[in-house]
């Protein structure tokens, strides 16, 4: 049986549940590539899996590899696989919401789940894009359906999703405010961010008003006071699916006369495709906070848990 490294949990709980140790390596079936991972990058589904039972991650049971956003390259081809050569250089969020194993040193991916890794951007870079991107991608143009000269207001601007959000929606162009802490507003502001609210500063409901669309990254009071600025008919598109926001949401929508989602990203190949192109176009960046070695997982989970990562962390693996 050929083995490799990779980092899974046997239970449920915190950072010392990752254990970093041998497991079976897999093969490719029908409709498949084997991708040698070089870099996974990290998210917040990913703690909040390892802490507890989540039902639509961790339904497959224990044990279980996290991660789902790689990059890496295709080293053997499942029956059938046309879409990609052997040696090709790939990244993409395989087989989400289900158990992908991204951090381990390879991983199997339906074709349809990756696209060829842009080439301006390394491995590491690569690996903190998809499920960032894929997200801000899916709230901005497949939910909300934003259009040049609209306003979007998108808080947390500085973290994985909202910084790939500020990029899209002035690709769009549209107008983007943001909030972020002190030391991260030259930051947004460089994305392209039109206005920057320093949330240490000023609440963003006294001085924002008449959005078209509102990407909630965080939830809470910030998702309430969300539906003060929105317009009539306009769009609250939130994330945080573990912290009540659907009852939040569904309850104030009606009284604001706003719709109202909370979404799920789903994987897709194709979409990671176009931002390929957006990448080596030199129109999409990617801020990478901090890169840990795979085996030093739980120190990587332990920054991310802490709220205040600048884009994405990522594990080097190979």
């Amino acid at each position: 049986m050929a083995t490799m490294k990779a980092v899974q949990i046997h239970e449920f709980g915190d950072v010392d549940v990752l254990k970093y140790e041998d497991v079976e390596r897999p093969g490719p079936q029908a409709g498949e590539v084997l991708v040698q991972v070089h870099a996974a990058g990290l998210n917040p589904v990913d703690w909040v899996s390892r802490e507890m039972p989540v039902p639509i991650t961790t339904a497959a049971g224990l044990p279980y590899i996290l991660g789902w956003d790689i990059s890496g390259e295709v080293v053997a081809l499942g029956e059938g696989v046309a879409q990609f050569a052997i040696g090709d250089a790939v990244y993409g969020m395989p087989r989400f919401p289900g158990e992908a194993k991204a951090y381990s040193e390879y991983l199997t991916a339906p074709v349809a789940d990756i696209a060829l890794k842009p080439k301006r951007l390394t491995y590491e870079q690569a690996a903190g894009v998809p499920l960032a991107a894929l997200t801000a991608w899916q709230a901005l143009f497949e939910t909300a359906n934003l259009q040049a000269g609209q306003t979007i207001f998108i808080s947390g601007g500085a973290g994985g999703v909202g910084h790939f959000a500020i990029q899209l929606a002035k690709w769009k162009k549209a107008k983007v405010i943001t909030t972020t802490s002190t030391r991260n507003v030259e930051f947004v502001r460089d994305l392209g961010a039109d206005v920057v609210i320093d949330y240490t500063q000023l609440a963003f409901e006294e001085v924002v008003k008449d959005v078209d669309v509102v990407l909630d990254t965080v939830g809470g009071d910030v998702l309430r006071h969300s539906f003060q600025i929105i317009k009539h008919s306009g769009w609250v598109v939130s994330l945080p699916g573990h912290k009540g926001v659907k009852a939040i949401g569904e309850q104030l929508a009606p009284q604001h006369s706003a719709k109202f989602a909370l979404i799920l990203v789903h994987t897709s190949g194709e979409q990671m495709a176009e931002m390929t192109a957006l990448f080596d176009a030199g129109q999409l960046s990617v801020q990478i906070d901090t890169v840990f070695p795979l085996k030093d997982v739980a120190l990587a989970h332990k920054l991310g848990e802490g709220g205040h990562v600048r884009g994405k962390l990522v594990l080097s693996i190979a």
